[in-house]
Order: structure tokens, then C-alpha cells, then sequence
């Protein structure tokens, strides 16, 4: 019982000094643009397809101009399997803030809209001011450049920093 009690004295003196850190919520609503560094596509059998590819996101335009996120930008590697139409794929994207802090967005593909692919975003911090962040929502795809070497990606969602 003198355990508990000075487990629990400590979690109230962490939380009341603010030691701890605490979380707060943030709108990651925006778009971003990327290109295609390279794209490796094997069509293993008749209606099943297998893509890798390197890409690297130009920076979020985010809803929020004061966003932490606006303007982070780096590469990805990308994987996507269609079987009979449906995709299977993930994307994990290393994003460098403008101060030079890093977070992880990892997407994955869950469908088809009228435009391209859809699918859902999680968010994992890094580095620096990014360390303990986490966050996710849905993305889709906002179309792609005439030359089918660009493609641009819009989200929405929430993502929380550690303060």
C-alpha cells in the first residue's frame, strides 16, 4: 500500500511541476506535392502488379500557416502490390522541418477514389521539437503532373507535440 501511495504522490508531483510534458492537438490538415525519383514496376502475373518507388515531398502546405509542419519536406520509399485492382501498399516519408527536426509520416493504401489512391497517414516524431509527437488521419490523392513524375497528396487528421 506504501508503494502505490508513493507512485501515485510521484505521478501528481510530475503532473503539478509539469515534468512530465503534456500533449496538445493540432489541425494537420494541408497538401504537399512530390516527385518521383525512380519507379520499379514488375507485373508478376495477369492482374497483380508490384510497384517500389522513390519519391522525394517538395514541403506540406498546411491549413494552419503557424504549423510546425509547414514546409517540411524529405524522401520516401514507397511499396504498392494491386491484386486484381485492389492495392496493398505503404509509404514511410522522413520529413525535415525548416529548423532542421525530423518526423516519420508512414501511409498506407486502402483504396481507389476518382482521382488515385487513398489510404491513411500515422505520424512519429523524430528528432528535436518532434520527440514523442504522434498523430494520423486520412490522405488522398490530389492527382498527379502531366508528365506522371509528380503527384500531390492531400490529408487531414490530427497530430500532437510534447510540450
Amino acid at each position: 500500500m506504501q508503494k502505490i501511495r508513493t507512485l501515485c504522490m510521484a505521478g501528481y508531483l510530475i503532473s503539478a511541476l509539469g515534468l512530465g510534458g503534456t500533449a496538445s492537438a493540432a489541425d494537420a490538415g494541408g497538401c504537399y506535392g512530390a516527385y518521383y525519383t525512380n519507379v520499379d514496376v514488375l507485373e508478376v502475373a495477369p492482374n497483380h502488379t508490384v510497384i517500389s518507388a522513390n519519391a522525394f515531398g517538395t514541403g506540406y502546405v498546411t491549413n494552419d500557416p503557424h504549423s510546425p509542419l509547414k514546409g517540411a519536406a524529405g524522401p520516401c520509399l514507397i511499396y504498392n502490390e494491386i491484386i486484381d485492382g485492389k492495392p496493398n501498399g505503404q509509404g514511410r516519408c522522413v520529413r525535415t522541418d525548416p529548423q532542421g527536426d525530423k518526423l516519420l509520416i508512414i501511409g498506407k493504401v486502402e483504396g481507389f477514389n476518382g482521382s488515385g489512391m487513398t489510404g491513411t497517414w500515422k505520424l512519429v516524431g523524430l528528432t528535436g521539437k518532434w520527440v514523442g509527437a504522434s498523430g494520423g488521419g486520412e490522405w488522398w490523392d490530389a492527382g498527379s503532373g502531366k508528365d506522371n513524375k509528380h503527384y500531390f497528396l492531400c490529408f487531414n487528421g490530427t497530430y500532437e507535440m510534447r510540450e
